[in-house]
């Protein structure tokens, strides 16, 4: 059994430039969330262009037809032009993305993502795999620059390497992620307003006092509520969870 649950939260700020869709195709599932980078509106309009076009490939494929890494691919390379040609010179608007795909009787889920919208797969309530964020904090821990824990707030946090719209290039970062049916599987996907504020293991004690992905969800937010500074940025998040 597969659920799903999402929301996206304006924040502290003007405008919410996340958005987050959660699609199903046949015997599939695609979580997707993106966010958008560009202000006053644009970023919003990149983020729904993009997840947009996702969601249009993915109920394009034929049915019964298996999702590749190559199909993944072509979604990402799709969005990415669509939010280029949206582009002007006074918002050159851009989108992180990240995504899940999985079969509802398969043991793999494909996992791909451009930019720091992150994507963390528990096993039975254990952090199993996180990706790796697209940004120069991220490698300035690789560097040994700093320790992973001042990602959060690191000055350089909001400084992207890849997104949709950055270049001809949108070749995501591909994972496939294999899943033991045996025992309970979980997948969160979230924007950096959301995972600036819950940390890991936090999110495995939400896990494990939650019994649906709807609770699960809630139970991170009150810790963004109660933890958020003033004009925090937008929030969303997708949580699948796969018994």
């Amino acid at each position: 059994m597969i659920r799903a649950a999402s929301y996206t939260d304006q924040g502290g700020r003007e405008y919410n430039e996340d958005a987050c869709m959660v699609v199903k195709q046949d015997d599939y599932l695609c979580a997707i969330v993106a966010d958008g980078l560009g202000g006053h509106g644009g970023g919003k309009l990149a983020s729904m262009t993009a997840v947009n076009a996702v969601k249009e490939c993915f109920e394009a494929m034929d049915p019964g037809a298996d999702v590749q890494a190559s199909n993944v691919c072509m979604w990402f390379d799709t969005a990415n032009g669509r939010v280029l040609e949206m582009q002007t010179r006074e918002c050159g608007m851009k989108t992180t993305m990240a995504l899940i795909c999985l079969k509802f009787d398969a043991d793999r889920v494909l996992a791909a993502h451009l930019g720091d919208t992150r994507i963390y797969h528990f096993a039975d309530g254990v952090l199993s795999h996180m990706s790796f964020d697209h940004s120069v904090s991220r490698m300035a821990v690789l560097a040994g620059e700093i320790p992973m824990e001042a990602i959060r707030f690191h000055t350089d946090r909001n400084k992207l390497l890849k997104a949709v719209g950055k270049g001809e290039d949108a070749t995501p970062e591909i994972k496939e992620l294999l899943i033991d049916r045996n025992i309970h599987n979980a997948f969160l996907i979230c924007t950096d307003g959301f995972w600036e504020y819950v940390t890991e293991e936090q999110m495995e004690e939400s896990l494990c006092a939650s019994t649906t992905p709807r609770e699960w969800l809630e139970h991170m937010r009150w810790h963004i509520r109660n933890t958020a500074k003033v004009g925090n940025d937008n929030n969303t998040a997708v949580a699948v969870f796969v018994d």
